[in-house]
């Protein structure tokens, strides 16, 4: 019989290092604690393993023995790996008990030691501005107290990022880039009818690269027609250059490109990326402002691998809130060209605005209100912000 002691900070560790040497047929002889960790003996008795076999042998009347071989145990390192990772995934629980459970605490103490701030900051909340931003905006202010939200309100509209010169007044070659189904084919139409009722069709040419979206060209041709502008059809970035070289004598080039989800893996070879001798190319993004801010982050994110000059809000009208799109904008600095808020064209299409904006903003967060779910993100806002400062 072979015995032999193990020491480990943990009987976990301990008893994977018996298992390591001796698999499952080591016998543990006793435990105990020491000053490092834990002590265990364990046993492997080779001469009664090989009894027990040749006894079930004689039983089943065998004529032969069979002999197992242990299973084959991991790596050390791989041992060590794959308790790393449990460890990280029982920190993460840990950590989201935590914030929950000190987010309860936290708003209870805020709300008796500053009740003013903790009101701001819902009614910011209400809106959907984002817990980074509405904390910063309240931390920057002197003294906080009942006539602090005008202020604030005038901070946050400074921040609102805008263009600041109407892109039909400025001209040059502008592209519409971003998700499938946002508008950006009706946009352009949009577009192209305002700029022919203030200037002449001649001065204006439509681009399309959209060859994957049955109709997409049709609808765009139809729109062209209306108003006695040609589109033209490329499906390259080498035929797109070589359009663009002829049409240089134009006041506007508006190119309408294909949908394609920020997920693509092919995004970054859009053909008005912005590389490869396209910077005179202006990309701006155009998203629906009823999109969530979560799915609005990626979409930002994904799509600033093409070189972005702004961003053009459509169905503004069916939008809950507007906090959300707004905070996803600051934070990634996005200005804001226009916002479309129907399907008439060229009706429903607008300069943006930061004050008129702001306002629409503050409507719908009044008239869309949910204080159980206002009051849920401002606790995790706090939970977060105090495990964070541990």
């Amino acid at each position: 019989m072979k015995i032999k002691r193990y020491y480990a900070p943990n009987m976990r560790q301990a008893m994977a290092l018996v298992k390591e040497e001796h698999g499952d047929d080591a016998v543990i002889l006793s435990t105990k604690d020491v000053e490092d960790g834990v002590e265990l003996v364990a046993a492997l008795d080779p001469e009664a393993n090989e009894y027990q076999n040749q006894a079930a042998n004689r039983e089943t009347g065998a004529s032969y023995q069979v002999h197992q071989d242990p299973d084959p145990q991991p790596a050390a390192g791989q041992v060590n790996n794959l308790e790393l990772s449990k460890m990280a995934d029982e920190l993460k629980i840990v950590r989201a008990m935590l914030e929950n459970q000190m987010s309860g605490l936290a708003w209870g103490q805020a709300e008796q030691n500053d009740p003013h701030k903790v009101e701001i900051i819902k009614k910011l909340v209400q809106l959907g501005i984002s817990w980074n931003i509405s904390q910063k905006l309240v931390d920057d202010l002197q003294v906080v107290n009942q006539s602090s939200w005008g202020q604030l309100i005038a901070k946050l509209e400074a921040l609102i990022p805008v263009e600041n010169r109407d892109l039909l007044e400025k001209g040059g070659i502008v592209a519409l880039v971003g998700p499938t189904g946002v508008g950006k084919t009706t946009t352009i139409a949009k577009m192209a009818s305002r700029f022919v009722m203030r200037n002449s069709p001649s001065d204006i040419a439509i681009v399309s690269t959209d060859c994957y979206k049955i109709g997409a060209q049709a609808q765009l041709q139809s729109f062209a027609d209306l108003i006695n502008v040609p589109v033209h059809i490329v499906k390259t970035q080498g035929e797109l250059y070589a359009l663009l070289t002829s049409l240089r004598n134009k006041k506007l080039i508006l190119i309408d490109t294909a949908g394609m989800s920020q997920r693509d893996l092919q995004l970054s070879q859009q053909v008005t990326s912005g590389h490869q001798g396209a910077n005179s190319v202006r990309n701006y993004l155009v998203v629906s402002a009823a999109t969530q801010r979560s799915v609005l982050e990626d979409i930002v994110k994904s799509f600033g691998q093409i070189v972005l000059q702004g961003c053009i809000l459509t169905k503004v009208d069916e939008a809950l809130q507007l906090g959300n799109v707004l905070s996803v904008l600051i934070e990634h600095g996005l200005p804001i060209a226009y916002m479309s808020n129907g399907q008439r064209v060229p009706e429903d299409l607008e300069v943006v605005r930061a004050k008129e904006l702001m306002d629409k903003v503050i409507y719908l967060g009044q008239q869309n209100m949910n204080s159980k779910e206002n009051e849920q993100a401002f606790q995790l806002g706090m939970g977060k912000e105090i495990s964070n400062a541990q």
